[in-house]
């Protein structure tokens, strides 16, 4: 797996918007300060978030992969168990390493997926407060956090709707990948595109399942990160280990939250054909299946997998934001 060309070039952009930023002339008008505080910001999010994923998604692969088989397993009712799962994962070809299976398209994925996101989320952030602060004139605390919460989900929305569409091509190679359908990145890509084209990488209702996942995972995700900063990481001593716990709570608590979405979203964009492309058809037939508890199969290797996962992803977003001056805004 070659991750350094795109790591280097987000180096360079990195060192690139720094230089920018200290070269910046001086006294500019306070509106043109802060559309160009927001933009760099913007950037900077970018990059540091598509870094951070990239570490996350190396260091917990096998959950993921886990997490994917139990809920593609279809079966009367019972659910795959999690060594049950890791034990067919392993019993292909390549052993343990079929553990990883997916992680090179996760990754480089990952990158500007993310760092899109989070790039998008950080400029509507700092876009959003103001105005709705200039709108509302809000008069207490109570208010104002009122008008934070109101900003930082309506942002989170927006920055995980204009993702989810670049999310879903890898989505679905890494998963069909994981399920063990492909052995190499390469040809499944090969094979989906003879066999598709690049509707292939568009599944019949995958982008929609992705983004019912997405949007919800976000907001929750988003607003718990951001209230444990405030009240409890920026009140002492913003250590590294705040961070990262901060980010694992916010992690489970989004990812327990959505597990229903991701079941559907997982067998939806493994095998459209079987549901017709339709959320709702999919929604049925695994509430058929095993009732509600259907929709929390593969919860326990996806908390293992996200509450660490974003617990690395936060922690290394947090030390890039420090390295490159990321300013928060007031």
């Amino acid at each position: 797996m070659k991750l350094s060309p795109f790591i280097l070039t987000i180096l360079s952009l990195l060192h690139y918007v720094r230089c920018r930023q200290i070269q910046a002339t001086p006294s500019p008008a306070p509106q043109t300060r802060a559309e160009s505080r927001a933009v760099i910001n913007g950037v900077k999010n970018f990059c540091c978030s598509g870094l951070a994923a990239a570490c996350a998604k190396t260091l917990l692969a096998p959950f993921d992969t886990i997490k994917t088989v139990q809920q593609q397993a279809r079966n009367s009712g019972k659910a795959l168990g999690i060594t049950d799962a890791a034990a067919i994962i392993v019993s292909r070809p390549k052993g343990f390493l079929e553990l990883y299976a997916g992680l090179g398209v996760a990754a480089v994925g990952a990158m500007p997926s993310v760092g899109l996101y989070f790039g998008v989320y950080s400029y509507s952030k700092e876009k959003l407060l103001p105005f709705l602060q200039q709108k509302c004139k809000p008069t207490d605390k109570s208010s104002e956090a009122t008008l934070r919460t109101i900003s930082i989900a309506t942002a989170a929305a927006i920055g995980n709707t204009v993702a989810s569409f670049s999310r879903v091509p890898y989505e679905v190679v890494k998963q069909k990948l994981q399920t063990g359908e492909y052995s190499s990145t390469f040809g499944a890509m090969k094979h989906m595109m003879n066999t598709d084209g690049v509707r292939a990488f568009f599944p019949t209702g995958g982008v929609s399942i992705q983004m019912i996942r997405d949007i919800p995972y976000a907001i929750v995700t988003l607003l718990t990160y951001e209230c444990i900063r405030e009240h409890w990481v920026q009140k002492r001593d913003e250590a590294a280990w705040r961070d990262m716990v901060a980010g694992a709570i916010a992690g489970g608590v989004g990812s327990y939250a959505t597990n229903p979405m991701d079941v559907v979203k997982t067998r939806l964009q493994i095998d459209p054909h079987s549901y017709g492309g339709s959320v709702w058809e999919c929604t049925k037939s695994t509430f058929a299946e095993g009732g509600p508890h259907a929709f929390l199969r593969g919860s326990v290797p996806r908390l293992i997998h996200k509450i660490p996962a974003n617990g690395a992803f936060f922690l290394f977003y947090e030390f890039f934001r420090r390295i490159l001056g990321v300013q928060e805004s007031s």
